[in-house]
């Protein structure tokens, strides 16, 4: 029984206004239906972001302070989007610093970004444009 695909991506963060506008504006995912969670009795405060006009949470905020060390390993999360360079316009109207390019031997581009927090976010397009264009 292998996986299917990747569910979702868990993010704590002690700046939970910050971090769901961040995604809000940046990636157009909004806050949707959550169930009421406990860890070992007591709540936990979050949120569910969707992409836009879709009906699966992606990515799941937790209010909390994280862990020292909880990423281990961790480095990064991927996203597959659309409207390549109308999205480099949206990072740069917000000055949001990013390193774009194309991957080798593939038709996409990439483009890597911080949000709040500090966690590296990567969007994958299925496009390819004048490098020149991505900086």
């Amino acid at each position: 029984m292998p996986p299917l695909r990747l569910d979702h991506v868990t993010l704590s963060t002690a700046r939970m206004d910050e971090t769901v506008a961040f995604y809000g504006d940046i990636l157009g995912m909004r806050p949707g239906y959550r169930p009421p969670l406990e860890s070992n009795g007591v709540k936990v405060d979050g949120a569910w972001l969707y992409a836009e006009g879709g009906d699966y949470p992606m990515l799941h905020i937790i209010n909390r302070k994280p862990e020292e060390g909880a990423t281990g390993a961790f480095n990064h999360f991927a996203l597959r989007g659309t409207g390549l360079l109308a999205f480099l316009d949206h990072l740069r109207a917000r000055a949001i610093e990013f390193k774009a390019a194309p991957v080798a031997d593939t038709a996409d581009s990439q483009v890597h970004f911080f949000d709040p927090n500090g966690v590296k976010v990567e969007m994958i397009f299925a496009e390819r444009v004048d490098p020149s264009l991505l900086t």
